[in-house]
């Protein structure tokens, strides 16, 4: 015989398969009719983006490009630099229990390391291999017993539980068209043989349902000038970056957590007069917002009738107890010595932060780690392009007053921006602004009824009058469950004014009974 009561169900989002798995992506540079054959090559580098994801059929099918770039020293009479650019397509198909057009997908790619070999004067093959990383999400609702409400003798331990969940995970395309305009101190454009884009600081606003999304696109450009000597020459520009995302129900406890990013890219020199003093930015960009919101749910996790013996089932699920999410800029300044100073020109100087080892303590995270950079320069008298590597380790103290030492804390650090000035003929220093994100999900387990019966077997013979001594970890509930009893019984035969009971400590327990009977236990 089941007992009447009331339920509530919420909705978790749980997740269902992780995946990890290496990509490579392969293909060919081939020099055009109209460009010198290679003598060299100076530098390759690509940029990776996934374009498409699909669910179909339990199957997960992601598509994406690797836009490759190579900057290379031509075989004719002036050692002229050209460079050559190509998409390289790639496909991966993944099986996963349970993925449904339903699941929240979370996927990202990195780009680990570039192999390239010239076949030909022609030529170059180049192969690219990368980190893909999949984890999914399934909605699944849970059913929990808040209340007894038939008329019973049942005595009921409940709590009330705070918790956060990612109730969604929308996302939304973000085009850039913009024409740029370099600076009346810039040469004019020849060929542009290198570009970049980078989104940095992103942040949010809620407002009527919308999240107004943004962030800032760093977009810097290596060029030949149409000078007479054709220099090297490089220019950088900031584009905002602007989306509204379309989500009932927001408000302002809704923690929102934004990624931004790049599926391609494209930039053309735009010629007035025969002459090329801006060029046009063409990027599709996505922006994803993991919105959680806070809930509150009532659960009875134990209870017992005196008078019959139940039976109980549980619910035993995972919930976020504690959800943060903050940024933390970081600045390093360092001084790098770099030969021939005098006889090149800096093009870029790319930095990739690492996190090696942190120190999670209450209020605060003591974070180490490297900076790679890599710093692409053209030697003027040479007339090559050439690149230096240098690794940098720095310290950095988070204080975070939310953080507990217990905690399971997940940082990411990016680059923001990377600046430098010449210190000397040997000498420059650099400035990176770099963002640790701080993201923590401290779980915990939520266990509760979630329904009951009533078992007709005779219940076990209890005296009516116990003498009992407290033993470890024994709690009033547990006593009084035990010999069908109450918490407010033992309360009152024992003139206790709260629920603290000490180690063998003597209780009296009363339990409704027609047979008086005592025994000392």
């Amino acid at each position: 015989m089941n007992i009447e009561t009331n339920n509530e169900t919420i909705n978790l989002c749980e997740v269902i398969a992780t995946e990890n798995r290496n990509v490579m992506v392969e293909g060919e540079l081939i020099v055009p009719d109209i460009k010198p054959d290679i003598l060299s090559v100076a530098d390759v580098d690509a940029d990776i983006f996934i374009t498409k994801r699909e669910i179909k059929e339990g199957r997960l099918h992601i598509e994406g490009i690797a836009d490759v770039g190579a900057i290379y020293l031509a075989e004719d009479e002036h050692t002229s630099i050209r460079s050559l650019n190509n998409m390289f397509n790639f496909y991966e198909i993944i099986d996963i229990q349970g993925i449904n057009e339903e699941s929240i997908l979370e996927i990202s790619i990195t780009k680990n390391q570039i192999e390239f070999k010239v076949l030909n004067g022609r030529k170059i093959s180049v192969r690219i291999s990368a980190s893909l990383n999949v984890t999914v999400r399934n909605n699944c609702k849970h059913t929990f017993i808040k209340e007894i409400v038939d008329d019973r003798n049942v005595e009921v331990l409940s709590k009330e539980i705070e918790f956060s969940n990612l109730s969604s995970s929308r996302s939304q395309d973000i085009e850039i068209n913009e024409t740029i305009t370099l600076g009346q101190e810039n040469l004019p454009i020849s060929e542009i043989i290198k570009a970049n884009i980078r989104v940095v600081n992103p942040d949010y606003k809620i407002s009527y349902n919308k999240i107004l999304a943004k962030a800032d696109a760093i977009i810097n450009i290596i060029y030949i000038s149409d000078s007479e000597n054709q220099s090297i020459e490089t220019f950088e520009a900031i584009v905002p970056v602007m989306g509204f995302i379309n989500y009932e129900d927001l408000n302002e406890s809704s923690s929102i957590k934004l990624e931004f990013s790049v599926k391609s890219f494209t930039l053309r020199p735009i010629y007035q007069d025969l002459k090329s003093m801006s060029f046009s930015v063409e990027s599709d960009m996505e922006v994803r917002a993991d919105i959680y919101k806070q809930n509150k749910i009532t659960v009875i996790s134990d209870l017992y009738d005196p008078d019959v013996n139940l039976n109980c089932s549980y619910e035993n699920v995972s919930i976020i107890s504690e959800l943060i999410n903050t940024n933390e800029n970081v600045e390093m300044v360092q001084g790098l010595m770099v030969p021939e100073l005098d006889d090149i020109k800096i093009l870029t100087i790319k930095a990739f932060p690492t996190i090696n080892n942190r120190n999670i303590l209450d209020g605060k995270i003591a974070v180490e780690g490297n900076v790679a950079f890599d710093i692409l320069y053209y030697n003027e008298s040479k007339r090559i392009i050439e690149s230096k590597k240098v690794d940098l380790p720095y310290q950095q103290v988070l204080k975070i007053p939310e953080i507990k030492s217990n905690m399971e804390v997940g940082i990411s650090v990016n680059t923001d921006n990377v600046e430098y000035r010449k210190v000397d003929s040997s000498q420059i220093q650099i400035k990176v602004n770099m963002n640790l994100n701080v993201f923590v999900r401290e779980e915990m387990r939520l266990e509760g009824i979630n329904s009951i019966s009533v078992d007709e077997s005779p219940l076990a013979e209890i005296p009516s009058i116990v003498i009992y001594y407290v033993k470890p970890n024994d709690s009033l509930w547990k006593i009084a469950k035990k010999y069908r009893s109450t918490v407010d019984e033992i309360k009152e035969y024992n003139m206790l004014k709260d629920d603290l009971i000490f180690l063998n400590q003597q209780l009296i327990i009363p339990k409704r009974s027609k047979k008086m009977t005592v025994e000392l236990l």
